[in-house]
């Protein structure tokens, strides 16, 4: 399996699409609509693993102009600032989403577009994606949104937005690319999670952090040890 957590796997990807735009799962005209109803053109952004998608061009070309794009990728990142040039209230920094760099209660909405989904194609995945949303939940407003569009059903996604360290207020639901015919719906499918930031997030992440971390090491190594077993 291809390791999406990892840098080097992204750059040899990227390298090969300079020219080429990809936008994981839903586009900006199928999300637009229920973003709108969350925040105003004026928000705070960070985009999670921008990639080489279209959605922050877009946002950025619908009003939406103060938008931080962050990815593991410097090849990536690199490709994107060249595109998107003229483009200059946005800004594009190589960074990884398990340590956010940006200073507490700095956005308005966060949005993944199966970044955490590529997380747990990868090593010690579910510990990864707690770092994320711990540092997603830190770098958001209190009232703010950490937006999630994934593969990725409720009953395999919910208990990573519902661990001790969060505060979210979790509300879940479907989306489908806008040209979807009533027949394709079915494999066309993908879920939206919105998780609004409650006003116990700091105290949360400050009682159970150590817990949650130690638990999902734990888990970690057990399972390396089965795999380890499994191969001798």
């Amino acid at each position: 399996m291809p390791q999406y957590g990892e840098p080097d796997y992204w750059d040899k990807r990227y390298s090969n699409q300079k020219e080429k735009t990809f936008d994981w799962l839903e586009n900006w005209a199928s999300l637009k609509p229920t973003v709108e109803k969350l925040i105003d053109k004026d928000a705070r952004i960070l985009m999670l693993g921008c990639g080489n998608a279209l959605i922050s061009q877009e946002m950025y070309d619908d009003g939406y102009k103060n938008i931080a794009n962050i990815d593991i990728s410097s090849v990536c990142i690199e490709n994107m600032k060249e595109r998107n040039f003229e483009r200059s209230e946005m800004t594009w920094e190589v960074m990884d989403v398990t340590d956010i760099k940006y200073d507490d209660q700095t956005f308005d909405l966060a949005i993944d577009k199966s970044t955490i989904d590529a997380l747990l194609c990868g090593d010690d995945s579910f510990l990864n994606v707690a770092k994320m949303t711990k540092e997603v939940q830190r770098v958001l407003k209190t009232g703010g949104y950490y937006f999630v569009i994934s593969y990725g059903q409720p009953d395999n996604r919910n208990h990573h937005f519902l661990r001790p360290h969060l505060d979210f207020n979790l509300e879940y639901g479907t989306v489908y690319p806008v040209d979807c015919k009533e027949e394709d719906k079915i494999n066309k499918e993908h879920y939206i999670y919105t998780c609004q930031k409650g006003p116990k997030a700091d105290e949360n992440c400050e009682a159970h952090w150590e817990e949650v971390e130690t638990e999902l090491i734990e888990e970690a190594e057990n399972k390396m040890q089965i795999r380890a077993a499994e191969l001798d």
